[in-house]
């Protein structure tokens, strides 16, 4: 039976931040490694409004009048001015957003393969690497979770490039996405089956942005809802079986399922091998 969800969904935490491809700000982390510097937290204070206004100053009393045969009267005190009304607050984002998606204009390119790049032994060191260093920043996955330079620029690569790497940078060296169809595109002999099972994955993250930040409960169970019947990325998988193949997307999903992290089977093949 067919898995497609999104591969091995394990959960670890560090500090990374960065965006997809899509620009859902974030939420890649949080299904490779948990990061999420995320959206600012939406919803206005005390129940959708600010303060409310100030109350208008007490009008100042008259003088009194002079006394004569007919003291004048006292001028009347001016009238308060009224408060100003306070501010409506902004209203928090649907999780998921149920407006569709058009998953076939996100974008994605074939996969960077370098067969024999990095060994068996040296992905297996990124993995207990990420595993015992939760608060490990990006930067720090790319130094000291990988020795070897040519391994390391097989994994890592800019997304501006004219193939994919496994993980995914922008020009200021941030992680910014995971090509996941990049490893379902070689474990089914068919780039249009990578480029649909990518589109799916990050369909789901963009529909999912309006999650609270930081709440990987609640962002675990939008991807998941995201791709139900009238949901915004039920096209993009019913997408994923009508290019790929029921049979074909569950065998290679099974190829591509590491150990701890979705990156791992990017990783093993592009970089590794052992993935046709």
């Amino acid at each position: 039976m067919r898995q497609h969800l999104g591969l091995l969904l394990v959960i670890a935490t560090t500090a990374v931040g960065g965006t997809i491809a899509a620009g859902c700000a974030s939420r890649i982390q949080t299904i490779i490694i948990d990061n999420e510097g995320g959206t600012p937290t939406e919803g206005g204070t005390s129940s959708g409004k600010t303060s409310s206004g100030t109350s208008g100053t007490s009008g100042t009393s008259g003088t009194s009048g002079t006394s004569g045969t007919s003291g004048t009267s006292g001028t009347s005190g001016t009238s308060g001015t009224s408060g100003t009304s306070g501010t409506s607050g902004t209203s928090g984002g649907m999780c998921p957003d149920p407006t569709p998606i058009d998953a076939t204009q996100l974008p994605w390119k074939t996969p960077a393969k370098s067969v024999g790049a990095c060994s068996a032994a040296e992905l297996s060191a990124l993995v207990t690497y990420v595993n015992n260093n939760s608060t490990a920043t990006y930067a720090q996955w790319k130094s000291a979770g990988v020795n070897n330079p040519t391994c390391r620029a097989c994994i890592f690569g800019l997304e501006s490039a004219t193939t994919w790497a496994p993980l995914l940078e922008d020009a200021a060296g941030q992680l910014v996405g995971l090509n996941v169809g990049g490893c379902i595109a070689i474990a089914s002999s068919n780039n249009n089956c990578g480029k649909a099972y990518q589109n799916w994955f990050d369909c789901r993250f963009q529909a999912c942005a309006g999650c609270p930040s930081g709440d990987t409960a609640a962002l675990q169970k939008c991807l998941a809802d995201a791709s139900k019947a009238g949901a915004a990325c039920n096209s993009a998988f019913s997408a994923v079986d009508t290019v790929c193949g029921s049979t074909a997307i569950s065998d290679a999903e099974t190829k591509c399922t590491g150990t701890s992290f979705v990156f791992e089977g990017p990783v093993k093949a592009q970089c590794v091998g052992g993935i046709p």
